[in-house]
């Protein structure tokens, strides 16, 4: 299969390392700020679903702020068996049975009516809602992976694996190898890992490929609820302060080990 051509980004938030740079994560609903500052920091970015779904985890859950004691609430997508058996993403299904849809639109509504940038944030957030009619959960937390790429000025490519897969590319290894096989698909000479990465890379196999950690400083800004909490969902900076996420969200540095 040929190689995928590549620009090199322009973004400022780019890490000065060998181009071209490759970040990969797994599938994350309305992901936090560490995900998408590690994006910026690539050329390319490729979504990790055709890996095996992690329950309980942020893959169709995140959190956003409320005014309450604990200060913070989950918005959670349900789905169709995952909580009983292993399953890939790409078998993950919606359970549409249920108004999570509503509930996550009220649940939004409540928490940010009175945040500054309200309307404009909530009613492109309720068009993605209304939009979406399938039940595959992997095609919905697309969608805001798009969203918040688009609305952090994010101009790289993202493809999914699962679709360059049925494309011929060759994505079949764990760990080490998995990564090393997206790189090949894009020429990168350059991959950025997670904190967790440290937990499995493979150093004797990235000899002619730079690998770098990213180093995550999260950012403190003004919530409209008391105090500060971090980790949130993006969706809570852009409803606080709207353009002005950007310069809020500066880019990552990152660690040789």
């Amino acid at each position: 299969m040929p190689v995928l051509e590549v620009n090199r980004s322009n973004d400022i938030r780019r890490a000065d390392l060998p181009f071209p740079i490759l970040v990969a994560h797994q599938p994350e609903f309305m992901p936090w700020l560490g995900n998408i500052s590690k994006a910026a920091m690539g050329d390319v970015y490729f979504i990790l679903d055709t890996v095996q779904y992690c329950k309980e985890l942020f893959q169709n859950r995140n959190k956003i702020r409320i005014k309450s004691s604990d200060g913070w609430q989950w918005l959670t997508i349900p789905t169709i068996g995952s909580r009983k058996k292993l399953m890939n993403w790409q078998d993950v299904l919606i359970d549409n049975s249920q108004p999570w849809k509503r509930k996550h639109l009220s649940s939004i509504k409540m928490s940010y009516s009175k945040s500054p940038f309200y309307k404009q944030i909530y009613n492109e957030i309720e068009t993605i809602y209304n939009n979406f009619t399938g039940d595959k959960l992997i095609d919905f937390v697309v969608e805001f992976i798009k969203y918040a790429h688009m609305k952090f000025n994010l101009n790289i490519p993202i493809y999914r694996t699962s679709d360059l897969i049925k494309q011929g590319y060759d994505i079949k290894g764990t760990k080490s190898d998995l990564v090393l096989d997206m790189c090949k698909i894009v020429n990168a000479k350059t991959f950025i890992f997670g904190v967790l990465g440290r937990d499995y890379i493979d150093l004797e196999k990235f000899k002619n490929i730079e690998y770098r950690f990213q180093k995550f400083n999260h950012p403190e800004y003004e919530q409209i609820h008391d105090g500060f909490i971090s980790h949130m969902s993006f969706i809570d900076l852009l409803f606080n302060h709207g353009e002005g996420a950007l310069n809020v969200l500066k880019g990552s540095e990152y660690e040789t080990t």
